[in-house]
């Protein structure tokens, strides 16, 4: 975090616009982190911006707080006098108390508006598109951090078929976690865990799939106290939506129980879970829970989403 108690002009960029979305999601966490509030960040989409709010965001200090994270868009696409105003304010934002970030989906930074942000930056990352050995990297390191065991077979058909396009990585990685990549069980159907942590967030994958608001809303701030990155909850609530929404649809077909795993591609005893569940809440909030986490995953890899603040809204919506 100490990259965040100094003042910061950084510039992301570049093809991979998954991996260059997340480097602003964990600058922008670690800020919130030491500010605080998320009063005290503002993020300005370019295209869709005007000179005069530009200048009114830059110019504008915080009331509340001493250090701004400032958020800033998408530069080589706006109108030409917010980019130019934005040029003219490079030294200035590299100067400045707060902390300004750039991001750009463009493959090229030495040309336009970005060699201009790129010359003044302090930190600048350029989100490649990945060889073969960082694809294998990339993915070994989001399936840690997802908490899911990748089997050999699983990865190497990922990064045969996806290596270098870190969006379909994750899609396949996320696929991967629903057929099969899941926690050992025992007899008695208790998942096998060795950690505290771990044991409440398969309770909090229980209490969220039977629509258990109160525990639900207790066991995700435990979490959270406890260091766990709301990232990997969210993956794993995700996970269990999109199981208990998959054997709704087989039990009203009329598909048999003990066919369910196989069409599935799932763990017995996470079928088994999703059921139980799947028969205790309504269709239509079923459809609802899983629409709103999926929505969820749109926005935030759109960068229009707060994670943290969507996944309380819909754990108080259970």
């Amino acid at each position: 975090s100490s990259d965040l108690i100094c003042n910061m002009l950084y510039l992301i960029y570049g093809e991979d616009s998954y991996r260059s979305r997340k480097k602003v999601r964990e600058i922008t966490d670690r800020f919130y982190a030491v500010a605080g509030a998320r009063e005290s960040a503002v993020r300005l989409i370019l295209p869709e911006s005007s000179r005069e709010e530009l200048e009114q965001v830059i110019t504008t200090g915080s009331l509340f707080r001493k250090k701004r994270l400032v958020v800033l868009e998408d530069p080589s696409e706006a109108a030409a006098d917010v980019a130019g105003y934005l040029e003219e304010r490079v030294k200035m934002l590299a100067a400045s108390d707060d902390i300004f970030v750039v991001w750009d989906r463009s493959v090229n930074a030495n040309t336009g508006i970005l060699a201009s942000v790129a010359r003044g930056a302090t930190k600048i990352q350029d989100a490649k598109r990945l060889g073969a050995p960082g694809a294998a990297r990339f993915l070994e390191e989001e399936a840690k951090e997802r908490g899911i065991a990748l089997g050999a077979a699983a990865k190497k058909r990922i990064l045969a078929d996806y290596a270098g396009d870190s969006w379909h990585m994750m899609q396949e990685l996320e696929k991967s976690a629903l057929s099969g990549s899941l926690p050992d069980y025992d007899t008695k159907g208790t998942a096998m865990v060795n950690d505290q942590p771990d044991q409440m967030l398969f309770t909090l994958q229980d209490a969220f799939g039977l629509g258990e608001r109160t525990k639900a809303w207790c066991l995700y701030h435990s979490l959270i106290r406890l260091g766990m990155e709301s990232e990997k909850i969210f993956w794993r609530l995700l996970s269990s939506a999109r199981a208990i929404a998959s054997v709704g649809a087989l039990m009203q077909s009329g598909a048999a129980a003990g066919d369910m795993p196989r069409l599935l591609g799932m763990h017995p005893f996470v079928v088994k879970k999703a059921a139980f569940a799947a028969s205790r809440i309504p269709e239509q909030k079923r459809g609802h829970t899983h629409t709103a986490l999926c929505l969820l995953d749109f926005e935030i890899k759109q960068g229009r989403g707060d994670l943290s603040l969507g996944l309380e809204r819909i754990l108080l919506s259970l």
